[in-house]
């Protein structure tokens, strides 16, 4: 029985060894985990939390008609940041006794709490026309719409046409509470006097 002990306690070592080994290996891989708490987290943080496809939203006002709407071809939510992301946007904004205005673009992007919507690529902003003011296009390649207020501006160079007339310049404030709109730099027009009725 001796004899036999000794000539395995070779292999009992080397077997000891290669467990005590492995196991030294699962403690150090649990601790770098321990160390990096946030690591997982951080990296699961960046992955969307939804996703919805040809999706609504609207935001309805106090008196319970609808302020404006966001739509879209896909939104995605991030939660690290609380930003979503959305493909081929649209958004309409209501108002009592005037026609909506409408803007879309390849895509944007919308804070937390839904107070600024970033859109970039193509942004094409749409206002009828109205009572007293021909239809007004403005074109640019990035917008922040503020809903609440019912401002779009940007910093970028931007053209905009009302009825035959064009306007182009850098920077622009399009208050559409109070129809106004405001370029702030670097303007020049093209102006066509709108022909009178029965000529």
């Amino acid at each position: 029985m001796k004899e036999g002990l000794r000539r395995r306690l070779p292999a009992l070592v080397t077997l000891a060894a290669l467990l005590g080994f492995a196991g030294a290996s699962f403690w150090m891989l649990a601790v770098s985990e321990r160390s990096e708490p946030g690591a997982g987290q951080q990296a699961r943080g960046t992955e969307p939390d939804y996703i919805i496809d040809n999706f609504r939203y609207v935001n309805v006002a106090p008196d319970g008609k609808a302020k404006y709407l966001i739509e879209g071809e896909r939104l995605t939510h991030v939660p690290a940041t609380n930003i979503s992301f959305i493909r081929q946007p649209r958004l309409t904004s209501y108002a009592p006794e005037r026609p909506p205005t409408k803007v879309r673009a390849d895509d944007a992007r919308i804070n937390g709490d839904h107070s600024e919507i970033h859109l970039e690529n193509h942004v094409k902003l749409e206002r009828p026309q109205t009572g007293g003011a021909d239809k007004l296009i403005v074109e640019s390649d990035y917008m922040l719409v503020l809903p609440d207020q019912d401002v779009a501006r940007t910093d970028r160079p931007v053209r905009a046409r009302l009825g035959d007339s064009t306007l182009n310049g850098t920077g622009m404030v399009a208050d559409n509470a109070r129809q106004l709109l405001t370029l702030q730099s670097r303007v020049n027009a093209t102006y066509v006097q709108p022909q009178q009725a029965g000529q």
